[in-house]
């Protein structure tokens, strides 16, 4: 790919996560104009780290190659078998593993008024590169979730998953995972990506519950089979189940939480041997769960 292909920035322009563009990051795709004004933008790649790929590459697959070194006489030492050989070819067993893990890989992804674009570059800068475009009048639901792993009670890193149902035609989806016990990802990571795509699709969608609470008098947010709705009207929710309808002023709510991604709802009047007056649902489960917790503030008063 050529430079005419990159693209500049405007000043108004930040990253996905609210920071200021940098100088050096390259932008080797241009957003596609069907998804408007950019929001905010990133990419992985930037004019330093090109210059010095091809050395680190160099340098990682010597680290693997010695890594390999070791492990190849360590292994001829246990199976009894001929150091130098056995150390060869683990040697160049790792090197390629190396080789493989350090290759050209970089993403650029924006964030417009009408929808999303994410690029993927792989291989060389020439390539082209993989294009992922999502409008937002083409969306139906967006359903998140992020997992917090753990082993023998570690932390070894988080999970997420982004997707949009679409009207018709396949899923749109960010995935992807990062290590930070305590606070988010780097800024670069596509964790940032989703969450400021999720803000825009949000913001796009205002609109449309506005209409809905005008019309209906409330907000409803379609969950699964067991507890099919949940209606968010002022001061009151609807919880809609098989048998029907359960409204419950928030004013007769004495336990509202939100923990480990299960919301609990329970009514004062609710006791501890029965379900009748107990409502809980997964955060994974809600479709727009940002939005969910946009009304929910808004009009119960009810937040996090």
């Amino acid at each position: 790919m050529n430079g005419e292909a990159s693209w500049t920035p405007s000043e108004n322009v930040v990253r996905h996560v609210g920071s200021p563009i940098i100088p050096d990051m390259e932008f080797f795709a241009p957003p596609p104009p069907e998804i408007g004004e950019i929001i905010s933008a990133d990419s992985s790649l930037s004019r330093s780290k090109q210059a010095t790929q091809a050395q680190e590459r160099i340098k990682n697959c010597m680290l693997w190659a010695a890594g390999g070194a070791v492990g190849g006489c360590f292994i001829a030492f246990l199976a009894e078998i001929p150091v130098l050989i056995c150390a060869l070819i683990c040697t160049v067993i790792a090197a390629i593993t190396g080789f493989l893990v350090t290759q050209y890989f970089y993403q650029c992804s924006y964030v417009g008024e009408h929808g999303i674009a994410l690029y993927s570059l792989k291989g060389n800068r020439s390539a082209p590169p993989k294009t992922q475009i999502f409008l937002f009048k083409e969306g139906q639901n967006l359903f998140t979730q992020q997992t917090r792993n753990y082993y023998n009670g570690v932390y070894t890193g988080t999970t997420f998953n982004y997707w949009w149902s679409r009207l018709s035609g396949p899923e749109f989806r960010i995935k992807g995972a990062y290590r930070s016990q305590k606070g988010t990802p780097p800024a670069d990571n596509l964790y940032h990506f989703a969450q400021a795509a999720e803000g825009r699709w949000s913001t796009y969608l205002l609109p449309v519950i506005n209409e809905q609470l005008n019309q209906l008098g409330y907000i409803e947010f379609p969950i699964g089979k067991t507890l099919r709705m949940v209606r968010i009207g002022p001061g009151f929710m609807e919880f809609v189940e098989k048998d029907g309808p359960h409204r419950v002023e928030v004013a007769d709510m004495k336990d509202i939480r939100l923990g480990g991604g299960i919301f609990q709802f329970k009514h004062k009047d609710a006791s501890w041997w029965s379900g009748k007056g107990k409502y809980s649902f997964g955060y994974a489960a809600i479709p727009n769960a940002r939005l969910f917790l946009i009304c929910l503030d808004r009009l119960t008063g009810i937040h996090w």
